[in-house]
């Protein structure tokens, strides 16, 4: 098949939406399939193609959204090299310029389109409008997400949270549950060098009888990094052997570290700012425990990946993605500071033979989770698609 694949983010960000699309990608091609990505570029005035398959479709940046780029809804320019590509299915990934131009496309040639749900919007209206504006800015997401999803042949999500977002906006169209996938050839320890581990401690100073919990992530309100460090702030003792490294960078960081320093931990917490995707490898290696508070995550991606490193997680209680963390095989889930800090200082007294089976559990958990998983399940789908068309 010649598959389509519509974004409104690329590199040189990093996020879920970009590395699940990558990992699709890659399961495609392998199954002897044809990709073509098609991506805002807010730096570019004019459509290329280039060596990785990636259209470049120049838009605007919007700097509210940390700097993300839409595209133009529409280009006639990007509609001849759509065309000349012959796609059986155009996917389409983000609701806005892209979303709308794979709609509007999907008319023009009169193939079938399918929409996946990444985010739940209603988390993020904040970076839009104020909040006495909070009511219609919402009504309007709903709104836009209810027509692109119904105008689809199909609506896919990775979790309940997609499923139950999708059923408040009234959209009708058949919905699949589809899990995210891990680049497991890259999050695999036995790719890393030799005294990795020990490197990056070194680095930052973390000593080797300290247990380290790492969070992977965008630094912004919805990921509650703060309600983290202020469970750490109630459970770990100033001179207990515990560190937090804090991965990422985003528009809460001056916050998040002021906010370390006046609740007197910022000795244990480590904030490494933005590191290149292609080292985050690395980064996993140096940790013992994922640790997480969002609430607002379909299906954290970092999640997966710090599994197939072979990490446990600490993930905070959230009903409609209770089944990604399940007590006693690839993590614990918790509810309050208690929970946390007895599941936490459990892992730091885990003997060597005990930390061997958490992390063959952990890999053994996301296994199944890989590229080409992730595209036998959507390759169904865009059969099932092709046939309504």
């Amino acid at each position: 098949m010649n598959i389509a694949l519509l974004t409104d983010t690329w590199h040189p960000f990093t996020n879920g939406v970009i590395t699940h699309i990558e990992v699709l990608a890659e399961g495609l091609r392998s199954l002897g399939h044809q990709v073509l990505i098609l991506a805002s570029d807010p730096h570019t005035k004019h459509h290329y193609v280039d060596h990785e398959g990636v259209l470049h479709c120049p838009g605007f940046t919007l700097k509210r959204i940390y700097g993300y780029g839409i595209a133009f809804p529409f280009s006639f320019e990007r509609l001849k090299i759509l065309k000349a590509f012959n796609p059986d299915v155009i996917h389409i990934h983000n609701e806005f310029g892209m979303g709308t131009f794979g709609m509007l496309a999907s008319r023009k040639l009169k193939l079938p389109m399918v929409y996946t749900l990444h985010t739940a919007y209603d988390d993020y209206l904040h970076y839009l409008a104020p909040k006495i504006f909070m009511p219609i800015t919402k009504a309007l997401s709903h709104g836009y997400v209810r027509f692109l999803a119904n105008y689809a042949s199909i609506t896919t999500g990775p979790s309940e949270k997609a499923a139950a977002y999708l059923k408040a906006t009234k959209v009708t169209s058949p919905f699949y549950y589809i899990p995210n996938s891990v680049d497991l050839q890259r999050f695999d320890t036995n790719n890393l060098e030799p005294g990795t581990r020990q490197k990056i401690r070194h680095k930052y100073n973390i000593p080797d009888d300290h247990l380290t919990a790492i969070f992977v992530g965008r630094l912004g309100k919805e990921k509650s990094v703060e309600t983290l460090l202020d469970l750490w702030k109630s459970s770990i003792q100033p001179n207990a052997p515990f560190c937090l490294m804090v991965v990422g960078d985003g528009p809460e960081r001056d916050t998040l570290e002021q906010f370390a320093t006046d609740a007197g931990i910022a000795h244990q917490i480590i904030f490494t700012g933005k590191i290149p995707y292609e080292n985050m490898p690395q980064y996993y290696a140096t940790a013992d425990v994922f640790v997480s508070a969002s609430l607002t995550e379909m299906m954290s991606i970092s999640l997966l990946e710090a599994q197939a490193m072979g990490l446990p997680v600490l993930q905070r209680l959230d009903q409609q993605s209770r089944n990604q963390v399940i007590d006693h095989v690839n993590g614990f889930v918790y509810s309050n500071a208690a929970e946390f800090e007895a599941h936490l200082k459990a892992f730091g007294q885990l003997s060597s033979l005990e930390w061997h089976d958490w992390q063959t559990r952990c890999r053994n958990h996301v296994a199944r989770q890989g590229a080409e998983d992730l595209a036998n399940h959507l390759l169904e789908l865009y059969r099932q698609a092709c046939g309504t068309k």
